[in-house]
């Protein structure tokens, strides 16, 4: 089995590819998302609508794990910066505190600050 820093890395890892499908695979269809930009989305229908959505507006995402900490067995919290290069061309860059829960393999709870 995975660690829950592993899956966490994995997940950055797919969205900088964009790969939404397997991003899917890694959520728990109970999981729960929360972040202070895009609101909080109960379920993975619900997660992966937001997703979708949300990677639609962007022609790249490029993430960057400043560093990754694994807080317990369940937990690991993830400082990042992004380039975002919007469809119309502007470059957005943004840096967060991502939390990630896991357990089971899968991941549970994801929190963005």
């Amino acid at each position: 089995m995975s660690t829950s820093s592993e899956i966490a890395q994995l997940y950055f890892d797919l969205s900088n590819q964009a790969d939404l499908s397997a991003i899917e695979k890694l959520i728990h269809p109970e999981a729960t998302y929360s972040s202070v930009n895009t609101g909080l989305y109960y379920g993975i229908e619900n997660i992966m609508l937001m997703m979708r959505a949300f990677f639609d507006q962007y022609q790249s995402l490029q993430w960057q794990i400043k560093s990754i900490e694994q807080l317990d067995q369940h937990i690991t919290e993830l400082y990042f910066d992004c380039e975002a290069c919007k469809n119309n061309s502007e470059i957005d860059v943004f840096s967060g505190v991502e939390r990630i829960v896991v357990v089971g393999g899968l991941i549970r709870y994801i929190e963005v600050r």
